[in-house]
């Protein structure tokens, strides 16, 4: 499997902007998860009407990548990431529907084919 790394013209940025859920770094993904043709979680070959888009996403140096996911996966890592991000909010604490990241993380997990 060829990595970011392996291919000069995809030199691997530090992050991904604004992003309203985590994805791996991009520097470990391959240029077929970057082009939504792979998940970007299991690295599974993507059917276009049955994954989810996670949309376009610009990497620090100005890469412009479309990564997409399968459905089981991404509920999955939506899940995790809204159960640590409420463990550590100071406002989930004192009230979560006041949180507007525990919403965006939320209407990831109602909506599924968008994020």
């Amino acid at each position: 499997m060829s990595t970011t790394t392996d291919n000069p013209t995809l030199a691997p940025p530090t992050g991904i902007k604004e992003a309203p859920v985590q994805l791996p770094p991009v520097g470990e993904l391959t240029e077929a998860q970057l082009r939504g043709h792979r998940c970007v979680w299991c690295a599974n070959p993507l059917d276009p009407a049955r994954c989810v888009d996670l949309g376009e996403r610009i990497a620090e140096d100005g890469y412009r990548c479309f990564p997409r996911a399968c459905t089981i996966r991404t509920v999955a890592m939506v899940h995790a990431q809204l159960v640590e991000h409420s463990a550590t909010c100071e406002q989930c604490a004192d009230d979560d529907t006041l949180c507007a990241e525990t919403a965006e993380l939320r209407r990831a997990l109602r909506d599924g084919r968008r994020l």
